[in-house]
């Protein structure tokens, strides 16, 4: 069973990598970084565009049984436009909403409805926001949610990979430990600057500076736990984190919206009372594990927390990882049955 995976998102291709290798899937991945089959930055997924990729590259398509798209989802236009010429199936993983740059192309969201239950094309959200989004344009699902797992492979993604995370040409991956590693998006950085205020704790804390997961993995290692203030319903690094069984601090859902409500606090679509259910920092696995503070003043008590009960938290967290480990490839092998 061959599959090719397209994807502007490092992050997706590197966990899908871990899926088909479990899977005994042969894989080709397929980064926009990389200026080949997809052109560099097209996030405005066009119909000429997409036609003008799959003339291009039709022969390449053909060869695979399966084709994945994930963030974002657009990618996936290439292939709904030439559905009928297409002799495989198709499987849209949608990670950062379906219409990302895609808000005004009317005939793009009109693609996406009449396709949704189609018998080749699988709609498959990767959180339970992506369904509310999809109803919100008045489209339905019949596929369930299937969440990153969260692990990868130390193995590239091509024979002569390269990627790019933002970094300038100086970056030196840095593993010196201490107490908090903090999250390095907006929040923790702009918002606010998350590392001084743990200091003002006496704690050793440092922004993380990494390039994926597998970097992240020996910087778990090396502190006590993570700190994030969330900025959207998902992301790689909450079920990454939970994988490593490394423990993590979180501003409960009370502060996350008290937060959310002032100047400069960065949440991608918005969070409100009746959707922070479906931010995963708060799901069914890290209700039993996190360490929530109701105020900024309880980051102290809870890195002492985490520092008093790590053994146990570990091990929770290891039992929530195993079995979701366990569902995220049952329903992938049923998506590629």
């Amino acid at each position: 069973m061959k599959v090719l995976h397209l994807s502007h998102h490092y992050g997706c291709l590197k966990d899908h990598q871990y899926i088909c290798k479990e899977l005994g899937l042969e894989l080709d991945s397929i980064f926009s970084l990389w200026n080949t089959v997809l052109p560099k930055g097209c996030f405005n997924m066009t119909e000429e565009l997409a036609n003008d990729i799959w003339n291009k590259n039709e022969k390449y398509f053909q060869s695979f049984d399966y084709i994945t798209t994930s963030d974002t989802a657009p990618l996936s236009r290439i292939f709904l436009q030439n559905i009928d010429k297409f002799e495989g199936k198709l499987n849209i993983w949608i990670s950062n909403r379906f219409n990302y740059n895609m808000e005004s192309d009317v005939s793009y969201h009109r693609l996406i409805k009449n396709y949704s239950n189609h018998e080749r094309v699988k709609l498959i959200p990767y959180t339970d926001f992506e369904k509310l989004w999809l109803n919100r344009y008045g489209i339905d699902t019949q596929y369930e949610t299937i969440k990153p797992i969260g692990l990868t492979i130390s193995d590239p993604l091509c024979e002569d990979e390269d990627y790019s995370v933002g970094f300038d040409g100086d970056y030196k991956f840095d593993d010196s430990s201490g107490d908090v590693l903090v999250s390095r998006y907006h929040n923790d950085n702009n918002f606010q600057n998350s590392k001084e205020l743990c200091e003002s704790f006496g704690l050793v804390a440092r922004h993380a500076k990494y390039r994926g997961a597998e970097e992240l993995k020996t910087l778990s290692k090396s502190y006590e736990c993570f700190l994030m203030f969330p900025d959207a319903y998902s992301k790689f690094t909450t079920f990454e984190l939970m994988q490593m069984q490394m423990p993590v601090i979180l501003p409960t859902e009370g502060l996350l919206l008290e937060l959310s409500r002032q100047p400069n606090y960065f949440f991608s679509t918005g969070v409100s009372e009746e959707t922070v259910k479906y931010c995963e920092w708060y799901n069914e696995d890290y209700e039993k594990f996190a360490v929530y503070f109701e105020d900024l003043d309880g980051i102290g008590d809870a890195v002492q927390m985490v520092k008093d009960n790590k053994e146990d938290i570990r091990d929770i967290m290891s039992e929530c990882a195993q079995s979701h480990k366990e569902k995220t490839l049952k329903q992938w092998k049923k998506v590629y049955d």
